[in-house]
């Protein structure tokens, strides 16, 4: 079920009225179309995006391969979080896997809120910590699990995800060629 931006920011913190005031006021909502690129690798990322509707997908470019990074779906925030929090030009690409609704912060402008109303430093630090979670996830996983189990872990975990993403980014993304991934479905459906 999706949630709205103030579902899930009520979730972490306790805003007043007037707090969530200055919040709203920093965002700008947007739109994106199925396959527009919302971030480019070598430019310094100063946004962070959270995602009202639609799935984006994080991808690296190496020797002209698409290697995918991650998912993002409604409900989630987004950036290139290494270029995000070092000013250093990211690696990362963005892109709209469906036509997506969302909204964009400016990084100064979320350091100023932090600094002027301390509350709004936990919501950065909840944001930071679900991004890092999230990335130690994916490391234990790819360090202890096979592709079938890495399969199965995601089937878990995002089911939504086999029939929204093409077979080629969800093979990136589990670390294989799309023939090997092919043939963990078969054996799958096989068992059914």
């Amino acid at each position: 079920m999706k949630q709205s931006f103030k579902a899930i920011v009520s979730k972490i913190v306790d805003l007043s009225p007037d707090q969530w005031t200055l919040l709203e006021d920093l965002a700008f909502a947007k739109k994106a179309k199925k396959g527009d690129l919302i971030l480019r690798a070598d430019s310094r990322t100063r946004d962070l995006f959270f995602i009202n509707s639609g799935l984006w997908r994080g991808y690296r470019l190496i020797e002209g391969q698409e290697y995918t990074h991650h998912f993002f779906g409604a409900g989630w925030f987004a950036t290139d979080f290494q270029s995000y929090l070092t000013g250093e030009p990211g690696k990362l690409y963005l892109e709209a896997l469906t036509d997506s609704d969302y909204l964009v912060f400016r990084k100064k402008e979320l350091e100023d809120l932090y600094q002027a109303v301390p509350v709004f430093e936990k919501l950065g630090r909840h944001i930071a910590e679900r991004a890092y979670l999230h990335m130690v996830d994916r490391l234990v996983d790819f360090q202890t699990n096979n592709l079938h189990e890495r399969y199965q872990q995601l089937l878990r975990k995002h089911p939504n995800l086999l029939q929204e993403v093409p077979q080629k980014y969800l093979a990136s993304y589990l670390g294989v060629a799309g023939q090997s991934l092919s043939r963990i479905k078969s054996k799958r459906s096989r068992k059914k």
